[in-house]
């Protein structure tokens, strides 16, 4: 039982200084409905993604994650989207869906704010059978152990323009205090409120070649402030390179490409935490499709809807 408590101790330390009660992925730049209800609907076609994460290879049961996205505009001013996940870590799962609906307000001749407010039901799962104890069907885990679901709210601004974007969310609105983990054990698994905000500018450098930095701002209640720096190069509107700083965790290298109704990215994360000594980093694959009927390739300062909607707008 011991050995057990100590493994939950370890995981529920993770969850909290990683923000892993949100999965945690590198290449929101490229995908940013994935950390912000309010971006559904924002883009001039339709996304469908992909997400595939094996974090910290060389450990067992680390956690691996995917991700399942769409959203679409409804309508000059609305927009909805849907969001599948599954996030695993040794014996526990978080699995669930989530939808969107975004109402964007035009700020001026090229910026809109978008107002976004999803809804979610995720499953909270502790599969004992994948336990190890120091005794045999221990009474406490056989009796004890929870599979838990648990509704919630997330809120979303985000205003955008021809090369900007600023975006601020709220995540856990209900924060539930229950046991996600019903263990007999002083740790306590309950989901905590956590705010992002992150913002980039992209800049031109002549007619094939631009630069995109960009920061995130995490903020879990009772856990510590985290950081992202990230730069962005795209050559000729179809190929990135980027790099990404995650304050006290790691450094990530971004490669992608986009087909016109096609993209893939693929990110490495080297860690740079004291759990770098264990593993040999983390990798992440992006796909998408663009599914509208006007899913050609748009140029990156192009790809929010605003260049179609404002200039009907009144």
């Amino acid at each position: 039982m011991k050995k057990l408590l100590i493994f939950v101790f370890i995981t529920s330390s993770f969850f909290t200084a990683n923000g892993q009660q949100l999965a945690l992925n590198s290449q929101y730049m490229f995908n940013s409905f994935a950390i912000n209800p309010a971006v559904a609907g924002t883009k001039n076609y339709s996304p469908l993604t992909f997400t595939f994460r094996r974090q910290w290879m060389g450990i067992d049961e680390a956690p691996v994650t995917q991700n399942l996205m769409a959203h679409t505009y409804i309508g000059k001013n609305a927009g909805t989207g849907i969001h599948f996940f599954n996030d695993a870590s040794g014996p526990t799962r978080r699995t669930g869906i989530s939808t969107a609906f975004s109402y964007q307000l035009k700020t001026g001749e090229s910026t809109k704010l978008s107002f976004g407010l999803s809804g979610s039901v995720t499953q909270f799962v502790l599969d004992r059978d994948r336990l190890i104890t120091e005794i045999p069907d221990d009474v406490a885990i056989m009796n004890s152990t929870n599979n838990e679901l648990i509704p919630d709210f997330n809120f979303g601004l985000y205003w955008y323009g021809e090369r900007h974007y600023i975006g601020i969310t709220a995540f856990h609105l209900l924060e539930s205090k229950s046991d996600l983990f019903d263990l007999t054990t002083p740790v306590s698994n309950t989901l905590d409120r956590a705010l992002y905000a992150n913002t980039g500018y992209v800049f031109a450098i002549g007619s094939n070649f631009a630069i995109e930095p960009s920061v995130l701002f995490r903020y879990m209640f009772n856990a510590p402030f985290q950081f992202d720096g990230n730069v962005r190069f795209i050559l000729k509107d179809s190929y990135w390179l980027a790099c990404s700083y995650r304050m006290d965790d790691a450094i990530a290298i971004m490669l992608g490409a986009d087909f016109g109704p096609f993209e893939m990215g693929y990110s490495y994360d080297l860690g740079m935490s004291d759990i770098k000594t264990y593993n040999t980093g983390s990798h992440e694959v992006y796909l998408g499709i663009k599914m509208s009927k006007n899913a050609k390739k748009t140029p990156w300062h192009k790809r929010n809807r605003i260049y179609s909607s404002f200039s009907s707008a009144q």
